[in-house]
């Protein structure tokens, strides 16, 4: 009897600890101008829901002129009236595990069933408690490059050095030629005057 107890009593904790430990988590609502960010806590045997929005217009129509946010249960995938959204803060409680959830424009804060005109969507993305998952970060260290400062060495010209020198060599072989040109027209002169002497004097002769 004892026993039968004690497992009625576990399984009705069971029962209550597991929707908060599964649905406890971030709520992530985003559409291409409208987005809302909550948490959902698990707080008196209900889901504590709170959050703010940025981009809703007030008011989304002429008449709809309310914003609801809602939750759509897991049992029965109805949506269930969370709180009013206003100012563009949220909050409320619901009793029912939830995943999906959406805030319609409505004509009164107060409405029980949503009306068609979805303004933005989301779910909850449940907290991940394993301990088990261990997330290792990794730093990369940059050493920076040695910085190369001016040693004071002077590197010279070789350049214009080769250049002085090429011109230099230009020249004097220059000079040169023009002796050599200089002295075989004085020997061509010589040979040609020593030749015409000659021709004279046998001439003379005979």
């Amino acid at each position: 009897m004892k026993k039968l107890i004690a497992l009625i009593v576990f399984s009705f904790l069971f029962t209550i600890a597991s929707p908060a430990s599964a649905r406890e988590g971030s709520i992530d609502l985003t559409s291409s101008s409208v987005s809302c960010k909550g948490i959902s806590l698990f707080q008196s045997g209900s889901y504590r829901i709170f959050g703010r929005c940025d981009g809703l217009v007030y008011p989304h129509e002429t008449t709809y002129n309310k914003y609801v946010l809602w939750g759509k249960t897991i049992a029965r995938g109805e949506l269930i009236r969370i709180g009013a959204v206003e100012a563009g803060y949220f909050s409320g409680n619901i009793a029912s595990p939830f995943g999906d959830m959406v805030i319609t424009a409505e004509t009164d804060n107060l409405v029980r069933k949503p009306s068609d005109k979805v303004v933005v969507s989301g779910k909850l993305t449940v907290f991940d408690f394993d301990k088990s998952k261990v997330t290792i970060s990794t730093t990369t260290t940059t050493t920076p490059a040695a910085s190369t400062a001016p040693t004071g060495m002077t590197v010279q010209d070789t350049t214009s050095k080769v250049t002085a020198a090429t011109s230099t060599a230009g020249s004097v072989i220059g000079r040169i030629l023009t002796s050599l040109l200089v002295i075989i027209l004085v020997i061509v002169g010589i040979a040609i005057g020593a030749s015409l002497i000659f021709r004279n004097r046998g001439s003379v002769s005979h």
